[in-house]
């Protein structure tokens, strides 16, 4: 799986006359390493690990870490996930090194232990420094790549070096972008496994609702099956709509929380999120309480026409905003309010917004597109905002093959009636 993934990168840093690669974000360093603090889920302002990683295959990738999370390496050994590099730099993280570099006369470890220990400490290289800024400028000074392009995911990490050691810096957003949005055999697995979770999440989901039942008994229930199906729920709360929904189309991704019981005639949007093996589950269905009228099912029953229409272009070689805008242009205009159809096509992966274009990406992905290669794993969103009848919602998330758009989750777009 990595050296997949570092074929791309070479390749993008080579396009770029860039000598290497300085990757800080966390989900940056585990998709090119596998490595992960435990203090990663603090949301810290502050990296805790990075990656160097040389455009010249004969130079050693640098796994950057806390001293004192050298013990990270052979825990992940032994949980059978171990970690890629081929050099360490360490450095101090509060005064946790400190402690971890204090005797202990009691303590007797293993034999095997020790000596994979003793391996892991014989690929540091150099002393520990103080911070994650003085490591980094270390060891780009050691390699002398100050006059050379170096492209770091974080302005903020680059300036701080290129003020210690005056390293020429570029960003590193777009080219990451274009590398994780072909997602190689073993990620693709890892979707498919999602895909069943989702399935079992939703079909959960649904079993939960009923007329009395109310939105935080909901969630709460929700996120307990997603831990126990190992899913790390979205934060706040599971569910990323909420309620009976107040009808008014809110940016800020929609959230309305409501704790009245439900009641016969209302509508319930259904869109749970949550992070599996560090790839996101996004599915998104419809419910009503109590039996619908027939003019409600007919108009969900045209959003679903509209999301399998797009669906049937998810094709290689498409632009995801062009399929999109002649749906919108057609079959959507057997809508109430056509204009109040969102179609959107969105690549996902470890975080729920991946669209391959250039940065700032959330305002281009949907009015230009990109196109669409196999290997993509693509979230399709189909939104009915209409105010008449109230809204209807429905979300997948794709496979791309070379024939086309493959379904991850199998639970029925149909109008849920409880």
């Amino acid at each position: 799986m990595y050296s997949e993934k570092l074929t791309r990168l070479r390749r993008e840093l080579t396009s770029m006359d860039a000598t290497g690669a300085v990757l800080t974000h966390s989900d940056a360093v585990h998709y090119f390493t596998g490595f992960e603090s435990a203090m990663d889920g603090w949301r810290l302002p502050e990296p805790m690990s990075g990656v160097y990683i040389p455009t010249d295959s004969q130079q050693p990738i640098v796994l950057l870490i806390p001293e004192a999370s050298l013990i990270s390496l052979l825990v992940a050994e032994r949980e059978g996930q171990p970690i890629f590099y081929q050099s360490i730099a360490t450095f101090d993280l509060l005064n946790f090194c400190v402690t971890a570099r204090a005797e202990d006369v009691y303590l007797e470890l293993e034999q095997a232990v020790g000596e994979r220990l003793g391996h892991f400490a014989a690929q540091i290289e150099g002393e520990c420094q103080p911070d994650i800024i003085a490591a980094l400028s270390k060891l780009l000074s050691t390699r002398e790549t100050s006059q050379e392009l170096v492209i770091f995911d974080d302005m903020r990490v680059a300036l701080r070096v290129h003020e210690s050691v005056g390293q020429h810096f570029g960003d590193a957003f777009d080219a990451l972008f274009r590398i994780r949005a072909i997602k190689t055999a073993g990620e693709i697995e890892i979707f498919r496994e999602s895909g069943r979770k989702a399935d079992r999440v939703m079909a959960h989901t649904v079993q939960q609702l009923s007329a009395g039942k109310n939105w935080a008994q909901v969630e709460k229930s929700v996120a307990h099956f997603m831990i126990d199906e190992d899913i790390t729920p979205l934060p706040i709360s599971p569910m990323l709509f909420g309620g009976t929904y107040d009808l008014a189309f809110k940016p800020d991704l929609f959230r309305t929380l409501f704790e009245d019981p439900f009641q016969d005639g209302q509508i319930v949007i259904l869109e749970t999120q949550g992070q599996y093996k560090r790839v996101w589950i996004d599915i998104n269905r419809t419910a009503h309480i109590g039996a619908a009228s027939t003019e409600y099912r007919e108009q969900h029953a045209h959003v679903k026409e509209c999301f399998n229409r797009v669906v049937a272009t998810l094709k290689p070689g498409n632009n995801s905003a062009d399929i999109c805008r002649q749906v919108a242009a057609t079959a959507a205009q057997n809508l109430d309010a056509p204009g109040k159809l969102l179609l959107i096509v969105h690549s996902i992966g470890a975080v729920p917004l991946e669209s391959p274009v250039a940065f700032p990406s959330t305002g281009l992905a949907a009015t230009e597109g990109f196109t669409i290669q196999p290997s993509m794993i693509l979230s399709f969103d189909c939104l009915y905002f209409g105010s008449k009848l109230g809204p209807t919602h429905m979300e997948n998330v794709f496979e791309i093959t070379p024939e086309g758009a493959k379904s991850l989750y199998q639970y029925p777009l149909d109008l849920i009636e409880v």
